[in-house]
This record gives C-alpha cells, sequence and structure tokens, in this order.
C-alpha cells in the first residue's frame, strides 16, 4: 500500500511505500507532486530496507525531472528535493526550447527519409525525452505562478496568460509524441517503407519544411508580439494542413493498396496529429499577442 500525507505550509510531502506498492503509482504520484509545486519529497519504506524495484523506479524518476536530486539517502528512506530558480526557466525560455526540439525532430525525420541514417530516429526519440522533462517543467512553474503572482516578472507570462502558455507547451508535448511514434513506425518497418516515402520525397520535404517555417514563425510571434505576424500565421498553419492532406492523397494515389499501405497511413496520421497541435499553438499565440496589444493600443 502507498500512503501519502502532505504539509503545505513546507510544501513537502512524505510517502510511505511497501513491498507490494506499484512502481508505477509510485512515479506518478512523485511526478504529480513535482507538477504542483512540491519542494522536498520523502520516500519512507515501510519495511527496513526499501524493495529494490522502488529504488530503481525513484532513481529513475530523479532523472526524469529538471531540477530534482536525492539528497538523503538510507537503506530505508530516500528524500527528493526539487530545485528550480524561476529567473533560470523562465516559461518565455522553456517554451523557446520546446520549440527547438520539436523544429529538429521535424528536420531529423526529414533528413531520415533522404539519407537512411537510421541513428537520427534515435535522435528524434531522444528529443521527445527532453520535450517532456520541459513541459513537466513548464506546468510546475506556472502552477508557481497561480500561487505567487509576483513571479509573473522572472518567468516573464502575465499571470491571466498562463493558461494560453500552460496550451502551447501541451501541444509542442503532443507534436513531439506525434513525431516520436513516426520514429518508431520508421524504425520498426524499416527499409521497404522508407523506399515508399521516397517516391514523393520532394513533397514531403517542401511540408515538413513549411512545419519548420511555422516554428520558426511562432518563435518571432511570441518575441515580437506582432498582432499582424500571429495572423499571418494561422494562415500559414492552415496552409501547411492543406499541403499535407495533398501530399496524403498523391502517396495513397501513387501507391495503392499495397502491403505498405497501413504504415503509410500510420505515418501520415501522425504528421497530421502534429498540424493539429500547430494549428493549436498559432491559436494561442494569437490570443496572447491580442490581449497584450490591448494593454496599449490595438493598431490593425
Amino acid at each position: 500500500p502507498l500512503a501519502l500525507a502532505r504539509v503545505t505550509k513546507e510544501r513537502s510531502a512524505r510517502i510511505s511505500v511497501g513491498r507490494g506498492t506499484s512502481e508505477q503509482l509510485l512515479s506518478r504520484v512523485i511526478y504529480s507532486l513535482y507538477l504542483v509545486g512540491t519542494d522536498r519529497i520523502e520516500v519512507v519504506s515501510q519495511e527496513s530496507v526499501m524493495p529494490e524495484n522502488l529504488l530503481k523506479s525513484l532513481r529513475s524518476v530523479s532523472k526524469s525531472l529538471i531540477g530534482v536530486e536525492i539528497v538523503e539517502y538510507s537503506p530505508g528512506r530516500i528524500v527528493l528535493q526539487i530545485l528550480v530558480d524561476p529567473s533560470k526557466y523562465s516559461a518565455t525560455t522553456v517554451i523557446g526550447r520546446m520549440l527547438e526540439l520539436v523544429r529538429s525532430m521535424f528536420e531529423y525525420i526529414e533528413t531520415y527519409v533522404a539519407s537512411g541514417a537510421a541513428h537520427l530516429l534515435d535522435e528524434v526519440l531522444e528529443l521527445e525525452v527532453e520535450v517532456d522533462k520541459l513541459n513537466a517543467l513548464i506546468v510546475r512553474q506556472l502552477v508557481e505562478l497561480v500561487r505567487h503572482r509576483g513571479l509573473a516578472k522572472q518567468l516573464e507570462v502575465r499571470d491571466y496568460l498562463a493558461t494560453e502558455y500552460r496550451n502551447i507547451a501541451k501541444s509542442l508535448e503532443e507534436a513531439a509524441d506525434a513525431l516520436s511514434e513516426i520514429a518508431v513506425i520508421l524504425k520498426e518497418r524499416g527499409g521497404y517503407l522508407l523506399e515508399k516515402l521516397r517516391r514523393e520525397v520532394s513533397v514531403l520535404s517542401e511540408c515538413i519544411d513549411m512545419a519548420v517555417l511555422i516554428m520558426d514563425r511562432i518563435s518571432k510571434s511570441l518575441a515580437t508580439r506582432d498582432l499582424q505576424l500571429s495572423n499571418e500565421l494561422l494562415d500559414l498553419v492552415a496552409e501547411y494542413r492543406g499541403h499535407f492532406k495533398k501530399y496524403a492523397d498523391l502517396v495513397y494515389r501513387v501507391l495503392g493498396l499495397d502491403e505498405a499501405y497501413l504504415s503509410i497511413k500510420d505515418v501520415l496520421e501522425r504528421f497530421a496529429v502534429a498540424g493539429k497541435s500547430l494549428e493549436s499553438i498559432a491559436e494561442s499565440v494569437f490570443d496572447i499577442n491580442a490581449w497584450l496589444s490591448s494593454e496599449t493600443q490595438i493598431s490593425i
């Protein structure tokens, strides 16, 4: 059994675990405590010694979250400390980094299709892990902003826009998940699928290049707070989604219903998910810039 007690005053938590405690449940509880802003997590074994599987789980989760360190060890007790400096990890900085990572994931997939360099697919999977870490961090930062509105300056976010920034981070995570799933499909189904994708590689490259352009425009729109640029971004995303539909129709027409059809369909559906995520991001960017423009004067 797993028992949890919280001490709000110190933002600390104490988790009691036993031999029958699920590793997955323990990891999820720690992950959730991290998200809601807990600073110190004490994990105590009901036995004299922490079960080996739970110890490994604690080590793993501490490596998967930014700012988490194991600061106290004993055979039956582990203490995790979360040390995150809001001024070092502002929301805008974290989102900027997530944008760079997702941009690279698009580029690695494009380069893999052109070159066949399989190690690039492993890089896509590694980058997805980094995006997950940053997404967890920004959720924690935005929860802190709700709790302490004085952090707005350090986090570079207006408190009333926290949900919009949260949506951007979540959508970036969803795009990264979709791209990592493409990498897994390409790794598992290999050469024959690659050969099929290359038949219309110029059109695929054009689509991915447009996605990369969108990522760049998102970064620029957030940095400049230009409402006109944000509006153009929405149009560009709509164009991208239409372009990808055209590519999908072309591929299905050229390849027909052969043995690669379902694999191609799986890949294209995940590109569509990534496109939908970009659309959601573009909408939030427009909303943010509209709000910020309204604080002075909106000129269109």
